[in-house]
């Protein structure tokens, strides 16, 4: 009867053993999305500290007993939760969350949640920026910050603008702002950046936000991150895009012929020689109409068949009958200024597989602006790897070349009022 009891108690606690083996197992998948696999994501086993996260092809492995289950976390992405089964496989497919997605921010060395964030950041919305036709990426930050003031200084085709953040107060003696570029500061010419290849510009506005970088941050930093390669998608984007530069707002209302220009001209002189008492206020402004004097216009500029003091009528203060140009002047302003042409090219190659992610582009431009001689023309490539040749080692690098033009008319960025400023110029100069 004993020896009976010692083989029952025996395959009883076996069967116990097995059973209890049998309730844990290898749980292995594959957690994508509609773009491919998902490199980083976390899978946790729910109330427990069991864990671990899937590698670039998106596989995880993970030990788990029938009954408990899986949650499934990714950045951006809705979390997914599944039970285990009877099957030792589960694949997971996650679905955008665009809340989460618009409050993850990218600031300093890596990227934060908007709710664990103390500072003040700004990040732009992509579709905003892909919108608008620039040459420069300081002219698309224009209405899209608040508290970010954009100065256009030039019309130039290709000008940076003035960029305003914090105030005009710096320990550096500088009042621009800090660009970081994937997470290297920037100090080269703005305009040199393909505004196709950026993906996602970050403005950090206060102390707290821009503290890891010191006294340089003083005004404001610009983060700017350029596209790089997704891992299971491979993308070949061409963009071509051509446009028009010229003059949409209305001109000022300005005298339009040479015969009015002297002829109010002459009447001014005529009036001044009236407030000053001269007893022929007509004979003085006859004489000074063209001349040496400091009032009067250089006679190199009559374009009358007569002299200055035969061109106007005094009874009427109009061209005198048979008086005729010698020629006809140029119209200043449209010896000036013409339609220009804009013409921009873009290719993209983009991918990456299980250990390496990649990201090419080459880009054209060719700018010609709404005043004569100004042009920008500029050509650049940009290439983005990404490889991960061990799980605890991730190596990348980041080249990118441009090579540009400008040819600007010396007229054309001089200040309002001078005969360095073309809009001035034209509308002041006689016989426009």
């Amino acid at each position: 009867m004993r020896s009976k009891f010692k083989w029952i108690f025996t395959l009883l606690v076996a069967f116990t053993m097995q059973f209890s083996f049998a309730q844990e197992k290898t749980v292995t998948g594959v957690v994508s999305d509609e773009l491919g696999p998902i490199a980083g994501a976390n899978v946790v086993v729910e109330g427990t500290t069991r864990g671990t996260t899937t590698d670039f092809d998106g596989n995880y492995t993970i030990k788990a007993k029938q009954g408990e289950a899986l949650v499934i976390t990714y950045t951006g992405k809705k979390p997914a939760k599944i039970v285990i089964a009877a099957a030792n496989s589960y694949n997971v497919s996650l679905k955008d969350d665009v809340v989460q997605g618009v409050n993850v921010i990218v600031v300093g060395y890596g990227k934060t949640s908007k709710e664990a964030f103390t500072g003040t950041a700004t990040q732009l919305v992509k579709e905003n920026l892909e919108a608008k036709t620039v040459s420069n990426i300081s002219q698309a930050l224009r209405g899209e910050v608040a508290g970010v003031n954009v100065i256009t200084d030039s019309g130039a085709p290709g000008s940076d603008a003035t960029i305003r953040i914090r105030g005009f107060g710096s320990v550096n003696g500088n009042s621009a702002p800090l660009y970081v570029v994937d997470g290297a500061p920037y100090s080269s010419d703005i305009s040199s950046i393909n505004p196709a290849d950026i993906e996602n510009i970050t403005v950090l506005k206060d102390a707290a936000a821009t503290s890891i970088y010191g006294s340089r941050g003083a005004n404001g930093v610009i983060l700017i991150t350029t596209k790089q390669g997704k891992v299971g998608t491979s993308v070949v984007s061409v963009d071509f895009k051509t446009s028009i530069n010229s003059l949409m707002l209305p001109g000022y209302d300005i005298i339009d012929s040479p015969e009015e220009y002297i002829e109010t001209a002459w009447s001014s002189l005529k009036t001044k020689g009236m407030v000053l008492g001269f007893l022929d206020p007509t004979a003085y402004a006859n004489a000074n109409l063209y001349g040496t004097s400091t009032e009067a216009i250089n006679p190199i500029y009559n374009i009358w068949n007569v002299s200055g003091s035969q061109l106007i009528d005094p009874a009427t203060g109009k061209i005198a009958n048979g008086v005729s140009r010698r020629y006809n002047p140029t119209k200043w302003s449209d010896a000036a200024f013409g339609t220009g042409y804009r013409s921009e090219a873009n290719v993209q190659f983009s991918g990456g597989n299980g250990s390496t992610r990649y990201a090419s582009s080459f880009g054209y431009l060719d700018d010609q602006g709404y005043a004569i001689n100004s042009n920008y023309k500029r050509y650049t490539a940009r290439i983005n790897l990404e490889h991960k040749p061990k799980d605890w080692l991730r190596v990348g690098g980041n080249m990118a070349y441009t090579g540009s033009r400008y040819t600007n008319s010396s007229d054309s960025e001089g200040s309002a009022g001078s005969s360095g400023n073309l809009f001035a110029l034209t509308n002041t100069t006689p016989a426009i």
